[in-house]
C-alpha cells in the first residue's frame, strides 16, 4: 500500500487529475479512459494543462494552456481543430511545441479535450498550436482491423546471431586453410617453365589487331539494348507530368511527424527519400533501436503524457517516429493526434521510448531519444491520430543481409524485422539491402556486385524463391543490384488472389571495385552442319575488361522443330534485350495484355526466375532478315516442301516423348557480358548429313 500511495501522490504532483483511474492487474498498472469534454463545450478563455516528457528523468511535466477558439467546426471536409496558446516554464525550455510532443494530452477543468497535434509552418517555434479533439480520436478504436491475419512464424533474434557468428568462424577457418594451400601451390609453381607466358606475349600484338574488328561491330550494332536503356526510353516517351502535386497547407505540413531512421547511412536516407515522395527523414545516429523478438516487453504499460514509438522496421535498421500518448483504456492506446503515414488500417510495431532531451532552433525543434522494446501493435494510422493495442504484436518479416567486400575481405551481417505490411515490405527491404552494401564497403557503390536472394514464402516451388545475378555499374551498382529483389517482392505483395505469407528474406552480396565485364569476340561451332535436335558446342572467345582472353564452351541444342536451311543465331549477354522482338511483342497489342491479366502470381514469378542473368551468354534465333520478293517466294516454296515431307514421314516416325528443347538457351560465366555477335548454322536433314 505504501508503494501505491507514493505512486498516486506522484501522479497528483503531475496534475493528471480525475481522468486517470488505476487498477492492479497481474502485478502491472493499467489506465482507464478519463472523462472527456465534448467539443461543443470548449470555449475561448478556458485554461488547463498539457503533459509530456522532455528529458531523461522520464518525469511527465505539465505546461499551461489557454483556449483561443475552434477552427473548422462547421466544415464537413476535415476534422475541426481547437486552437490553444502554450505557456509555462516547460515551454520556455523547449521554445514552443517540438516534434515528439504530438499527442500530448490537453486537459481543461480536469477533462480531456484532445491532443496537441500541429503548429504553423515556416514561422518561429510557435506557442499557438492546434489540438485534435479527443472525440474524433476515439473513433479510431471502433474502425475495422483486417491486418495481421497472416500466420508467420517468428524467428529468435538471439539464435540467428549465434548461428551467424558460428558460420563466420567456420568461413574464416576455411579461408585460412585455402590461403595456406594457395601459398604452397605458388611456391611450387615458381620453378615451373614459363613457356606459355612467352608464347602468349609473342602473339599479343596480333591478338590486339584481331580484337579491333569485333569492338567496331559492337559499337554499330543496335539490335540489342540493356534493360536500363529500355527503362530510360520508356521514361522519355512517357507524357510529361501536368504540373507538380499541390503543396500541403501549413497546418498539414507541421502535422506530419518526422520519420526517424537509425542504421541508415546518408545514401540509404537519400534512397528512401527518392522512393517515398514527400517523406521527411531525420537520420538520428543515436536513435538505436533495441526492439526485436528478443526485447519484447510483455508487461509494458503506457500512461497519458508518456513517450511512445511507432516503427515499420526494428533491429540493426530502424524507421519510425516518436510521439506522446494521449489516452489509454486498458490495453487500447491513442497517440500523436495526427497520422504518421496516414495509411489507415496498418500493421506496425508499437514500441516504448526514452527521451533524453529536446533541441530547437528558430523554425524547428525535436525531442532527442530512442526506441526501446516492442510493447504492442499499431493498427490505425489516420488523420486524427494513431491507435494501437498493448501486448499484441505485429506479424513481421525477418530480413538477414550479409555483404562481403571482396576488395578488403570484410563481411558484415545485418538483422532487421519489417512489420508485415504489403505496401511497404518491398521498398523497405530493398532500401536496407542497398544501404548495407554502402555501409560495408565504406566507399562509393561502383563496381561489380553478385547478389543472391532467398525468399521463403507460401509461393514458388517448395516454398522458396531464389535467384543469383551479377551487376556492374561505374557509378552506382547498388540501385541495379536491388531491382530484381524489389520486383519479386512487389509481385508477391500485389497478388490479386490472396494475401501472401513471406516467412523471411535472406540476401548475400559479394561486391568489389573491379570491373568484371567481358565482350564476346567470336563463337566457332564444333560442327559445320547439324540436324534438328543435335547439340553444338560453340568455342566462344571472351575478352574480359583489362584481362587476357579466355575461351568458354557454350552448348546449344537445335530445336527439333527447326526446318532445314540457314539458322541465324545471336550470342549475347543476358542483360541485353532484342529490340526487334520487343517491337513484335508490342505489336501484339491488347490481346497479350489481356492474357497477362489472367496469369497467376506463381506463374509470373516462375517466368521472372527463368529470365537470363547478366553474366549469362544467351544463344537464341536472330530476328529474321528482310527478304526481297523473290526470296520470300522461294522461302514459301521451301516451307511447303518441307511441310509435305514432315507430313509423309509423320506416320513412319516414332512418337517422341522427350522434353521439348527451348529455342533460347544460356550458359553462365564469371563476367557481365556486354555485347552481341551473330553467327549461323546450316541445318540439314539426317540423310543429307555427312
Amino acid at each position: 500500500m505504501i508503494i501505491i500511495n507514493r505512486f498516486l501522490n506522484r501522479l497528483k504532483k503531475r496534475a493528471l487529475v480525475a481522468g486517470i483511474a488505476l487498477s492492479l492487474a497481474m502485478g502491472s498498472i493499467s489506465f482507464a479512459m478519463p472523462e472527456i469534454m465534448p467539443l461543443t463545450e470548449v470555449a475561448p478563455g478556458m485554461t488547463g494543462k498539457g503533459y509530456t516528457i522532455i528529458d531523461q528523468s522520464g518525469e511527465i511535466k505539465s505546461f499551461d494552456v489557454e483556449v483561443v477558439g475552434v477552427n473548422g467546426s462547421s466544415s464537413k471536409l476535415a476534422s475541426p481543430r481547437i486552437l490553444i496558446d502554450l505557456s509555462g516554464e516547460m515551454i520556455k525550455t523547449t521554445g514552443g511545441i517540438v516534434s515528439g510532443m504530438s499527442g500530448s494530452p490537453i486537459y481543461v477543468d480536469g477533462k480531456l479535450i484532445g491532443a496537441a497535434s500541429a503548429s504553423f509552418n515556416n514561422v518561429y517555434l510557435d506557442k499557438r498550436v492546434m489540438v485534435t479533439p479527443i472525440e474524433y480520436m476515439l473513433k479510431l478504436w471502433d474502425l475495422p482491423d483486417n491486418k495481421n491475419q497472416t500466420q508467420l512464424p517468428q524467428i529468435d533474434l538471439k539464435k540467428i546471431r549465434e548461428e551467424a557468428a558460428k558460420k563466420a568462424e567456420e568461413e574464416a577457418k576455411k579461408a585460412e586453410e585455402e590461403a595456406k594451400t594457395k601459398e604452397e601451390q605458388k611456391s611450387e609453381g615458381e620453378t615451373a617453365p614459363q613457356k606459355a607466358s612467352v608464347e602468349d606475349s609473342a602473339t599479343k600484338s596480333e591478338d590486339a589487331v584481331k580484337e579491333e574488328k569485333p569492338a567496331e561491330k559492337e559499337q554499330t550494332d543496335n539490335t540489342y539494348i540493356t534493360k536500363e536503356e529500355l527503362e530510360a526510353q520508356k521514361e522519355a516517351e512517357a507524357p510529361e507530368k501536368q504540373g507538380e502535386a499541390p503543396k500541403e497547407n501549413d497546418e498539414q505540413d507541421r502535422e506530419k511527424a518526422w520519420k526517424m531512421v537509425s542504421g541508415f547511412s546518408g545514401k540509404g536516407v537519400d534512397f528512401l527519400s527518392e522512393k517515398i515522395p514527400g517523406i521527411k527523414l531525420r537520420d538520428a545516429a543515436n536513435w538505436n533501436s533495441n526492439a526485436g523478438p528478443a526485447t519484447i516487453d510483455y508487461n509494458a504499460t503506457l500512461e497519458p503524457g508518456g513517450a511512445v514509438g511507432v516503427a515499420q522496421i526494428v533491429g540493426d535498421y530502424y524507421m519510425g517516429a516518436m510521439g506522446t500518448v494521449t489516452a489509454v483504456d486498458g490495453k487500447r492506446v491513442l497517440a500523436f493526434g495526427h497520422g504518421n503515414t496516414d495509411r489507415g488500417n496498418v500493421n506496425y510495431f508499437m514500441t516504448g521510448a526514452d527521451v533524453f532531451s529536446t533541441a530547437h532552433g528558430p523554425l524547428d525543434g525535436m525531442k532527442i531519444g530512442h526506441m526501446t522494446s516492442i510493447i504492442g501493435r499499431v493498427n490505425q494510422d489516420r488523420y486524427d491520430g494513431i491507435a494501437g493495442i498493448l501486448g499484441e504484436y505485429p506479424q513481421n518479416v525477418p530480413v538477414i543481409l550479409t555483404v562481403n567486400d571482396t576488395d578488403l575481405a570484410n563481411s558484415q551481417t545485418y538483422h532487421s524485422f519489417v512489420a508485415y505490411d504489403e505496401e511497404v515490405v518491398p521498398l523497405l527491404t530493398t532500401a536496407m539491402v542497398y544501404d548495407s552494401m554502402y555501409k560495408t564497403i565504406d566507399r562509393a557503390i561502383n563496381g561489380t556486385a553478385k547478389v543472391h536472394f532467398r525468399i521463403r514464402t507460401d509461393m514458388g516451388e517448395d516454398g522458396v524463391i531464389e535467384r543469383t545475378n551479377m551487376f556492374y555499374n561505374g557509378s552506382d551498382v547498388g540501385k541495379q543490384a536491388v531491382g530484381e529483389l524489389n520486383e519479386i517482392l512487389n509481385t508477391i505483395c500485389t497478388n490479386k488472389d490472396r494475401e501472401a505469407n513471406i516467412y523471411d528474406v535472406k540476401v548475400d552480396v559479394f561486391i568489389g571495385g573491379q570491373r568484371m565485364t567481358a565482350s564476346i569476340l567470336s563463337a566457332t561451332p564444333d560442327k559445320t552442319e547439324v540436324c534438328a535436335g543435335d547439340k553444338v558446342i560453340f568455342k566462344t572467345t571472351l575478352k574480359p575488361y583489362r584481362q587476357e582472353k579466355i575461351t568458354v564452351d557454350v552448348p546449344y541444342t537445335v530445336p527439333k522443330t527447326q526446318l532445314p536451311g540457314t539458322l541465324n543465331l545471336d550470342l549475347h549477354g543476358g542483360g541485353l534485350i532484342n529490340v526487334a522482338k520487343l517491337l513484335l511483342a508490342q505489336q501484339a497489342g491488347d490481346a497479350s495484355l489481356e492474357e497477362d491479366q489472367s496469369v497467376k502470381t506463381e506463374a509470373k514469378i516462375k517466368e521472372m526466375l527463368k529470365t537470363a542473368c547478366n553474366n549469362d551468354i544467351v544463344v537464341e534465333p536472330a530476328a529474321a532478315p528482310i527478304l526481297t520478293d523473290e526470296q520470300q517466294k522461294a522461302a514459301i516454296k521451301e516451307a511447303i516442301k518441307q511441310s509435305k515431307k514432315l507430313a509423309e514421314n509423320g506416320n513412319k516416325s516414332k512418337v517422341d516423348n522427350s522434353k521439348p528443347v527451348e529455342a533460347v538457351q544460356r550458359t553462365a560465366t564469371d563476367y557481365v557480358i556486354e555485347n552481341v555477335i551473330h553467327t549461323t548454322l546450316k541445318i540439314v536433314e539426317k540423310k543429307e548429313k555427312n
